[in-house]
């Protein structure tokens, strides 16, 4: 910071370089600028120079003067300030000139370096922000070729990478960029051969001007360089993607130009930057794909067989979630109870992965068991809410219990802080039941039951809310859409077909979150 003393002292110091070549002093006029204006007048990479001899042409553009000799631009602390004459003046304003440009020359040079080097690692980190946030391997894969293509200003891009299916079996995928795929589609995925062994192999960056005068080019059968109709490359560049876990070589990018020498340190910097943060989004990606997978099957291996129940039609649905990570938690089961009568249940553990598909599994085994003692509504989620404390203490999860009795036409049900069932009554009638009728199991102690006719004719559904609940629609809307929906199922000859349908409907074929469903129609004359 300087006094506004030292900014006086320095503004008269300067004006007394304007004198002509007598060395009498020459006529000068002081403007106050804007900071846009004094901008315009500052070369690149001097902006933080106090003081600059600025182009004697844009300081008549600026100003509006004609005849501009000499110009000098002060910024001081109260605002920059450009003192100019118009009289010709000596040889003591150019020398002065001559010396303030020899001075900054280097200091400009090394600002702009700085600030390309800047833009640079902001690009990266923007790429890398992008690639780590992202979950979906094809995705990952082929932003990370796109962005860097582009980045390298290569004419194509191809990043090829490994894989291993469910039975511990490798193999390569491929993605690019620049050019259509079909370009590609009809070469073979490249060997391991001397140019593309130190990228498979993770020993090192390459980078040729021209690589066809690689010696390493041409030596290997059949094709001895590039197969006909193969995009033409000269310029190469490629490298690989390495796990920084294991140290596995995952893939490896390659970038091609048709024109020699197009690819610099610069480019070979950034395509490594992009390889780092593309290796640390497939290690997540995978991670998550592999437990999704996990928790899906261990979802899906607690679906029950439903039981063959007469006078009632039963369609159950599981969807494990179509994007996102909410996988896990959500099941349904259909109990024949010892005593003829049967249990429909559907219940939600609150939270996703592992940790709840294990709860779920938990609960789901706790419920079945006192189910088969044909212990009320009531009493079953009571003991089953103890129990839910005892084996999860982050975990409680959300349950509808309903049984059916054949003899009575009734059901009774109790709710865990489960959405409302909905009922359909032989006459059309649409009611939701079970709503808010108590706390959700490992929270609550007391669960209250209720009982209604469910006569021939009747249909009851149960849902869990990644049918009705997503990102741009709140529950509400969603069980009204639900609603709504269940009115027109009656157009379908074919229960299940009417039922999918519907599934589809409120989804979109997008859903986000799990989804449990039950549909029961209780036949007439004990039709099925």
């Amino acid at each position: 910071m300087t006094t506004p003393e030292a900014d006086g002292e320095l503004r008269a110091a300067l004006m007394r370089l304007f004198v002509d070549s007598r060395g009498e002093p020459a006529p000068t006029q002081t403007v106050s600028l804007s900071r846009a204006d004094s901008a315009v007048l500052v070369p690149d990479g001097l902006e933080a120079c106090r003081v600059v001899v600025p182009d004697a042409d844009e300081v008549a553009r600026v100003t509006g003067r004609d005849g501009v000799s000499a110009a000098i631009l002060l910024d001081d602390e109260q605002e920059p300030t450009l003192l100019f004459a118009t009289a010709p003046v000596g040889d003591h304003f150019d020398a002065f000139a001559t010396g303030l440009g020899a001075a900054t020359t280097d200091l400009g040079d090394v600002v702009r370096r700085l600030r390309g080097e800047a833009a640079v690692v902001d690009a990266l980190h923007s790429v890398g922000r992008k690639l780590t946030a992202q979950l979906d391997i094809g995705e990952v894969v082929q932003n990370a070729t796109d962005a860097a293509t582009a980045s390298t200003g290569a004419a194509f891009g191809a990043f090829f990478y490994n894989l291993v299916n469910q039975f511990g079996e490798s193999y390569t995928l491929y993605t690019i960029a620049g050019v259509p795929r079909e370009e590609f589609s009809r070469f073979p995925m490249p060997r391991n051969t001397d140019i593309f062994a130190p990228t498979f192999d993770g020993a090192g960056t390459v980078r040729s001007d021209d690589i066809t005068a690689d010696p390493r080019f041409g030596l290997n059968a059949p094709y001895h360089g590039m197969p006909d109709g193969h995009l033409p490359v000269r310029s190469y560049l490629a490298v690989s993607v390495i796990s920084p876990t294991t140290q596995e070589v995952l893939g490896g990018f390659f970038f091609g130009h048709p024109e020699t020498g197009r690819f610099t340190e610069r480019h070979e910097y950034l395509a490594e930057g992009i390889a780092s943060y593309s290796a640390i989004a497939l290690d997540n990606a995978r991670l998550f794909e592999r437990e999704r997978t996990m928790v899906a099957e261990l979802s899906r291996s607690m679906l029950p067989d439903l039981p063959d129940i007469p006078g009632l039609e039963v369609v159950a649905r599981y969807l494990p979630a179509a994007t996102g990570s909410k996988i896990g938690g959500d099941w349904f089961d259909v109990i024949a109870l010892p005593s003829g009568a049967t249990a429909f249940v559907i219940g939600d553990v609150v939270g996703h992965g592992v940790t709840a598909a294990t709860t779920m599994a938990q609960v789901r085994t706790a419920i079945r068991a006192y189910a088969l003692l044909e212990l009320s509504p009531s009493q079953l989620l009571g003991n089953v809410s103890q129990l839910t404390t005892i084996v999860s203490e982050r975990n409680f999860a959300t349950c509808f219990y309903a049984v059916h009795d054949p003899a009575a036409d009734t059901l009774t049900y109790a709710s865990a802080g489960h959405l409302p069932a909905v009922l359909i009554h032989a006459d059309g009638g649409v009611e939701q039941i079970g709503e808010a009728m108590a706390q959700p199991l490992g929270v609550g102690n007391t669960y209250p039951e209720r009982r209604v006719d469910f006569a021939p004719g009747s249909k009851l559904v149960l849902y869990t809310d990644g049918l009705v609940e997503t990102r741009t629609r709140d529950l509400t809307e969603g069980i009204d859409r639900l609603l709504a929906g269940l009115g027109a199922l009656d157009r379908y000859t074919d229960t299940a077909t009417a039922c999918d349908a519907l599934i589809a409907e409120m989804t979109l074929g997008s859903h986000d979150d799990d989804i449990a469903f039950v549909h029961v129609h209780h036949t007439r004359s004990g039709r099925r």
